[in-house]
């Protein structure tokens, strides 16, 4: 691993750890025991440090070998099956899902440029939607209807419940997502 992979690494889990808000470039570096100055032979500042870890740890890890415009819904669904179970585990360290969504939430309305690359993501997986309902894998439902519940099965950031283990909230988090597919498969 490169040292600007350890960087972004350490960024990211600072991040799952205290929140959008409460990470400073300082606490990158202790955490690291690095050079005060290192961080910035990388990156500009910290929100492109933040911007770059985030893009990497939600987006590059998981969905940069998918095709959208040749996948089936289902696969898609498979797909963010098998990048769930690699989200839970960053190099050895347990991720927890709701902090993780939490920061993704936090991103989206705190970064402009997130928000637009979130965006991008968005539109492509409504396009296998689309694409689904073209093909006639599901129902002619709004496409906006089906991506939204999705996402917001996928991207739950509390339980009523006790607080569950994370594997508990993968596991349910798939099964509703399999289960809206089921509602919605002709």
């Amino acid at each position: 691993m490169t040292t600007k992979d350890k960087i972004l690494r350490a960024t990211f889990l600072l991040l799952l750890e205290k929140g959008y808000d409460r990470v400073k470039v300082g606490d990158i570096q202790e955490r690291m025991g690095i050079a005060r100055g290192l961080p910035y032979k990388y990156f500009k500042n910290k929100s492109e440090l933040i911007f770059a870890a985030c893009r990497k740890f939600f987006y590059d890890r998981y969905f940069i070998d998918v095709d959208y415009s040749k996948i089936s819904l289902k696969e898609f669904i498979d797909h963010v099956e098998f990048a769930l179970a690699r989200m839970t585990s960053l190099d050895g360290v347990e991720v927890e899902m709701l902090k993780y969504n939490t920061l993704y939430s936090a991103m989206i309305q705190h970064d402009a440029e997130f928000k637009r690359e979130a965006q991008g993501e968005f539109d492509k997986a409504r396009g296998v939607i689309r694409n689904a309902i073209k093909r006639g894998e599901i129902r002619d439902l709004p496409e906006n209807f089906i991506g939204a519940t999705i996402l917001a099965i996928l991207g739950r950031t509390s339980y009523i419940t006790d607080t569950p283990s994370n594997s508990y909230i993968c596991r349910r988090m798939m099964e509703d997502v399999r289960r809206f597919y089921d509602l919605i498969k002709k």
